[in-house]
């Protein structure tokens, strides 16, 4: 059999549009199936720094960007009052704290917390019932409820967990969770 002209100008643009709905298909279950969980965290011993007294963050959502000196320079990171107890956070009395990186594990970008789901959905194209931290390059949310698991966009991996302590009503970073993404691969 032998192709006429004809022929490839039906052939050649199905193949393109064919090739483009399987890249097309493949991005929809990476990005909304092939998430990593988040695991008990395993703990790295670091620099112990005061990050906010219990008062200081005085509801739920209320927050604290704060850096976090490791071995590579300063982690950026946030300490998040959550509504109830989180893998990986702290609870002090009837207070719920999880402190995260602000470092997407995508590619490495600074995370913002979102508390108004309005901005969210704006801002990030997502919309969710509570508040999210959500990555500005490339629109990945991060879940605090779940221990700062990816929940949308092309992030696979959770956000790494800052370990906290707590001393007379004082909240201190002591360590980070390991593998510390995207920073370390593991």
């Amino acid at each position: 059999m032998k192709l006429t002209r004809r022929d490839l100008v039906w052939i050649i643009p199905s193949g393109v549009s064919a090739g483009f709905f399987a890249w097309l298909a493949w991005r929809a279950v990476y990005i909304q199936f092939l998430k990593k969980g988040v695991s008990e965290p395993v703990w790295k011993q670091g620099a112990r720094v005061r990050v906010s007294s219990v008062e200081g963050l005085e509801a739920p959502w209320k927050f604290r960007y704060f850096e976090y000196p490791i071995t590579q320079g300063s982690l950026y990171a946030v300490i998040i009052r959550v509504p109830g107890p989180v893998a990986g956070g702290i609870s002090v009395g009837d207070a719920h704290f999880l402190a995260l990186s602000r470092i997407c594990t995508h590619l490495g970008c600074t995370v913002n917390f979102v508390d108004n789901p309005e901005v969210g959905a704006i801002a990030y194209n997502f919309r969710f019932d509570n508040p999210f931290l959500g990555c500005p390059c490339h629109f990945g949310a991060f879940d605090p409820m779940q221990a700062g698991k990816a929940i949308y966009g092309p992030p696979r991996y959770p956000l790494p967990r800052i370990q906290l302590e707590e001393e007379q009503g004082v909240l201190y970073a002591t360590g980070h969770e390991i593998p510390l993404r995207p920073i370390e691969q593991g």
